[in-house]
């Protein structure tokens, strides 16, 4: 018998369940948990249960309390109230003898069915509840009981959420399996490693202590659990043997640097473990002789931050900061709210721009990254003092001590936290409640309850200990900046010098800065002259916002969309032109050269007025670069960066043409390869900005408009006031039927792979040309512009028909290519009788092409394509159509952005849903490409079962491999980006497939390599899987990442997981088990199938609800899948 406490042990931590499982069967040396549930938690909790009650019985329901004082009794009364179709029925008990639970509330639907509400005194929803209410929702279902698509989370805000029961159930049902398999034991270690749920397990302490006694490996300050696991396969299982370890006993999967690195912290530790000392070495003098002058204007700058807080969006409550001049003070900004978070943030960017103003040349100290991220965020979420922080990021104000700490100094603690450091410069010991980040949210917490409570002196208490633990940390830091000037003194270490710079070029310099801030200030005034009167009257917290508040709040956060998009690219270009060539070797934004072979320079001729050189740039294949033909780059020398182009890439080398002013030219070679400047915004942003203002013209009202519809998700507006007409058998005349009704207004058409999108584009725009309409597309990129525009042509050769070329013309291609923008928009003038124009967001956003709007724009790969593109593009035409669709890759997003600004144009029309509202739009249910037995669950995963195969799909097949999803285990260990394990696996199916007879609706053929697709997470599995692939006879198989094959398919498609597990993955789970990525992958294919991965995978360390989705679809995948057999 098993309980959800029980599931929740083992999704959080296997050990604690396997020890409480051989506590339970009474295994003699079985270890007891420490202290018990937290009594204040427990009675809050119970209180936040009871009021729900109270609330229930208040809104006039009828509640069936079932009375647990016999278990078999209450089992029977809860089994009798919901056949009586109880509206309510209050604590539950489920037992079907091998699962026994208690659920809070079954609340009955207007459709008779039940679905489970679970209270919870936390503010945000955590996997071990989800997965506790995920049994109750299961227990329902298997007990007969009508059972609804979800289930609720009632959390301790207010808040409640809710989720599909069938996104968590492979989950729960793998757990359960493992749960009832296993027999109760004792582990032969009875420590486990440090993970999250240490903070609240009873076992916590009894595993601390036994990674001591042990003296373990995960001692070592820096120690990854992938690191740790080599070397004790390498027999330097514990501290003291790595400490002692020769060069010459580096395990082979472990590079020299870093088996260095740890070697030598874990000498330096070992060494305070004799002595009892806090000592440092210095590594790196560099860092330290960079390291700012004191400055009377310097800050030493700390935050503390909630992410659970205001329903789990996070609340940043404090920012403190100490200054030093006039003496020692610190100054706190607090904030309990949306707005005053806003307030607060606003006032610390003032004081710290007015301190910089009063000393030129201060900084603001800080300790790990969490401020500058936090900064950035806070001024993309709010709207507000983004040019301020902008200056901050380039002008290299703030200075992060933890990477100087890092680059510099080896010290002998345990962790490179700051408290571990303080021994070192503070030796006084912290005191209060509140000593470190996860205890200062924990305090945080608790301090919101006992407000919610009304226990106001309790609650001013613990936010008094709050503020105490950040001044010290804020001192902390200052101490630490003092401590390393000491180091470096004491060193001999000279400061690096200011560049020189004469008394003209000062001048200039200023005289630059005043421009620029002159340029910030009126960029600043005209944007708040649209944003102010877009958020003037709006609620302080978003949750209340209606539909078109949210539209205006929407609106004002886009116009500032495509600067904050190009502010990284900037940040990111100064951060690297600054950084060690080190930390570049491991950027995969980057290439550090090898070795370079430069050509002469070449004068310019004709009109040219550049230089140019080529340069062949020899590059490590273990560290792939991201960079192809035809992309434009920067060439890092020293602190500064020239122009170049790509002329030809491979993994092993790149071939550039380097350009340069005639009396500029040198002979110097380039230390890296640079990402090339950001595209720049205009005229998109213009475009926005002149939407805002037709909105802000017309306030209170919102103007009927598509790209403000889109913003409000209202249905599509139709002549005669109308509604949609309902799909029929042909759903392609439906959707023109529609189109042709629309009245400036907006509609959406999902389109799932396979599913005819295209097909139904061309079909659509050949309707309207010849019914005289002009017609625009537009997608984000030129290929899928050009592949609609095909569609349209071979549906209507004979349609005027335009677009701007990429470079030079093509004459093969069937349109007219006029050269810029103006020309054609002549080209329009002299095709007013109906035409059909392709261009990029930045040709539709350009004032010469909205001049006369098109009839209607429609917009492909609208899954994929900005809300902020979507609005500047709306201004172009009367009408919008949306084709994509979201579930398949999603919208790349560099900036940060307020919350709903990221989202593309269709994932904000149909929001957290799998398939479209049916009122918004049409989901095309059908797909042509795969086969049904693919489909399947391709459409559980993705689309809510609702997408099916058309019965033309079902007449593909390859002989002897009946048509589905396949799952094939590779056993491997360590791997994360590549798995050359994985790679041999797919060269044996693709030499057991290759040659196979393959049916396609009548027409029979040998498999070859062109028949056969496999795909990577990770650009170097996939030079590993090309590689093996040829070496093995298959050159012609098409190997790539899914991003490149969107739009493809073949009769078998491979896809290679690659990590041996799902812990320390270089881009995280959310990348590697992406539902998009999985989708997209899977539904490639035709006919077959196969996921090539590690068993392990799914044992991942899941902190979020939203990773346990992944997990469980992933699970889901893996269980309805067969075992591939080669033979």
């Amino acid at each position: 018998m098993y309980t959800p406490s029980d599931l929740a042990d083992l999704l959080e931590c296997e050990h604690r369940s396997v020890l409480k499982q051989a506590l339970s069967a009474g295994l003699p040396g079985a270890p007891r948990p420490g202290s018990g549930a937290d009594q204040l938690a427990v009675k809050h909790g119970r209180a936040h249960e009871e009021a729900t009650l109270n609330r229930l019985r208040g809104e006039k329901h009828t509640v069936v309390e079932i009375d647990h004082v016999d278990h078999a009794t209450a089992v029977s009364d809860t089994a009798v109230a919901l056949w009586s179709g109880a509206p309510v029925v209050y604590q539950a008990v489920f037992d079907d003898g091998e699962f026994t639970g208690r659920a809070d509330f079954l609340l009955r639907d207007d459709q008779g069915r039940y679905e489970v509400y679970d209270t919870k005194l936390a503010r945000r929803a955590r996997p071990a509840a989800v997965l506790q209410l995920t049994a109750y929702a299961d227990a329902l279902r298997s007990a007969g009981w009508p059972a609804g698509p979800n289930m609720h989370l009632l959390l301790g805000d207010g808040s409640t959420r809710t989720l599909r029961v069938d996104d968590f159930l492979p989950l729960l049902r793998r757990l359960r399996a493992r749960l009832l398999a296993r027999p109760a034991h004792l582990p032969e270690q009875l420590w486990a490693d440090p993970r999250p749920g240490c903070a609240s397990c009873g076992f916590a302490d009894h595993c601390a202590q036994g990674r001591e006694a042990d003296r373990d490996l995960s001692l070592v300050a820096g120690m990854r659990s992938d690191q740790r696991r080599k070397l004790v396969e390498a027999g330097l299982g514990t501290i003291d043997a790595l400490a002692k370890a020769e060069p010459g006993d580096r395990p082979r999967e472990l590079s020299a640097a870093s088996f260095t690195t740890l070697r030598a912290q874990a000498k330096i530790q070992v060494k305070q473990d004799e002595t009892g000392e806090v000592s440092y070495e210095i590594i790196d003098e560099e860092p330290l002789a960079a390291l700012p002058q004191a400055s009377p204007g310097d800050v030493f700058f700390d935050m503390e931050g909630d992410p659970y807080a205001l329903g789990g969006t996070g609340l940043e409550y404090l920012f403190g900061a100490v200054t030093t001049d006039g003496g020692q003070r610190f100054t706190p900004f607090w904030a309990h709210s949306r707005p005053e978070e806003k307030r607060a943030f606003e006032r610390f960017v003032d004081f710290t721009m007015a301190r910089l103003a009063e000393h030129p040349g201060a900084h603001v100290y800080h300790y790990a990254p969490y401020e500058v991220t936090a900064l950035k965020q806070l001024a993309a979420l709010h709207g507000t003092r983004e040019e301020q922080v902008d200056e901050l990021l380039r002008g290299g104000v703030l200075i992060d001590l933890y990477a100087v700490v890092r680059k510099a100094l080896l010290v002998s603690q345990r962790s490179y936290s700051i408290k571990y450091l303080e021994p070192l410069y503070m030796p006084e010991a912290r005191d209060g409640d509140v000593k470190t980040a996860v205890s200062s949210i924990e305090a945080y917490e608790e301090y919101l309850t006992l407000s919610q409570l009304g226990e106001n002196e309790q609650a001013a208490e613990v936010l008094r200990g709050i503020s105490d633990y950040n001044e010290y940390d804020c001192v902390s830091t200052l101490r630490l900046f003092e401590f390393l000037h000491q180091i470096r003194e004491k060193a001999g270490i000279e400061p690096l010098p200011a560049p020189d710079e004469s008394e003209v070029d000062a001048l200039l310099r200023d005289s630059a800065d005043d421009v620029a801030a002159q340029r910030r200030a009126e960029r600043a005034a005209r944007l708040a002259a649209l944003v102010d009167p877009l958020l003037d009257g709006l609620p302080a917290d978003p949750v209340d916002f209606t539909e078109s508040e949210r539209a205006r709040a929407l609106l004002a956060a886009s116009v500032g969309y495509h600067r904050r998009e190009t502010n990284p690219a900037w940040w990111e270009h100064f951060r690297q032109l600054a950084a060690p060539l080190t930390d570049l070797e491991t950027d995969t934004s980057c290439a550090v050269p090898i070795s370079i072979q430069a050509g002469e320079w070449v004068p310019p001729t004709g009109r040219a007025r550049t230089a140019k050189r080529a340069l062949t740039i020899a590059c490590d294949p273990e560290h792939p670069h991201p960079f192809t033909t035809g992309d434009k780059v920067r060439l890092r020398y020293g602190q500064e960066s020239r122009d170049a182009r790509v002329v030809a890439a491979s993994a092993e080398e790149l071939t550039l043409e380097e350009s340069s002013k005639v009396d500029e030219t040198t002979a110097d070679r380039p230390q890296a390869v640079l990402p090339g400047d950001p595209v720049r915004p205009a005229p998109k942003d213009e475009a926005v900005a002149d939407l805002a203002q037709l909105v802000v013209d017309q306030l209170p009202k919102l103007p009927p408009h598509p790209g403000v519809d889109l913003l409000r998700r209202l249905p599509p507006r139709l002549r005669k006031g109308n509604k949609l007409p309902a799909p029929g058998e042909d759903l392609v005349a439906t959707v023109i039927e529609a189109v042709d009704a629309l009245d400036g207004s907006a509609l959406a058409v999902q389109g799932p792979p396979g599913a005819g999108k295209t097909y139904l584009a061309g079909k659509l725009i050949a309707h309207l040309v010849r019914a005289g309409k002009t017609v625009a597309v537009t997608s984000n990129s030129h290929k899928a512009v050009e592949n609609v525009l095909t569609a349209a042509m071979a549906n209507a050769p004979e349609l005027p028909c335009a677009k701007r070329p990429r470079k030079a013309p093509d004459p093969e291609l069937p349109w007219e290519q006029p050269k810029d923008n103006n020309a054609l928009a002549r080209w329009r003038t002299e095709h007013d009788t109906g035409h059909l124009v392709g261009g990029t967001a930045w040709t539709f956003a350009n004032a010469a092409l909205r001049a006369e709007p098109f009839d209607v724009l429609i917009v492909d790969e609208a899954g994929q394509f900005a809300l902020a593109d979507a609005l500047a593009v709306s201004m172009c035409a009367r009408n919008l159509v949306l084709l994509g669709d979201p579930q398949q890759l999603p919208q790349v997003v560099q900036g940060t952005h307020p919350a709903g600004a990221e989202a593309s144009a269709l994932g904000h029309l149909i929001g957290e849903a799998d398939v479209i509202d049916p009122e918004l739009g049409y989901f095309l249910d059908q797909s042509r490409r795969m086969h049904p037995a693919v489909c399947d669950p391709v459409s559980r995963l993705s689309y809510a079962g609702r997408l099916h195969a058309h019965p033309t799909a079902a007449d593909r097949g390859i002989d002897g491999v009946p048509a589905g999803l396949y799952v094939s285990e590779v056993d491997h260990r360590g791997n994360t980006t590549r798995s050359v394990e994985e790679a041999a696996e797919i060269v044996e199916i693709v030499r057991a497939l290759h040659g196979r007879k393959w049916t396609d609706r009548g027409e029979v053929r040998p498999l070859d390599d062109g028949d056969i697709l496999v795909v990577a997470p990770y650009n170097l599995q996939a030079r590993v899987v090309g590689r093996a692939l040829e070496k093995a006879g298959f050159p012609g198989v098409r190997v790539g990442t899914v991003d490149r094959f969107q739009g493809q398919e073949a009769p078998v498609v491979l896809t290679t997981m690659t990590s041996s597990s799902a812990v320390d993955l270089p881009r995280g789970l959310d990348f590697l088990l992406s539902r998009n990525r999985l989708n997209v992958a899977l539904s490639r294919a035709q006919a077959v199938a196969v996921l090539v991965c590690s068993p392990r995978l799914v044992e991942a360390d899941i902190r979020t609800v939203d990773q346990m989705r992944l997990v469980s679809g992933l699970v889901g995948l893996m269980a309805g899948a067969e075992p591939f057999d080669q033979a």
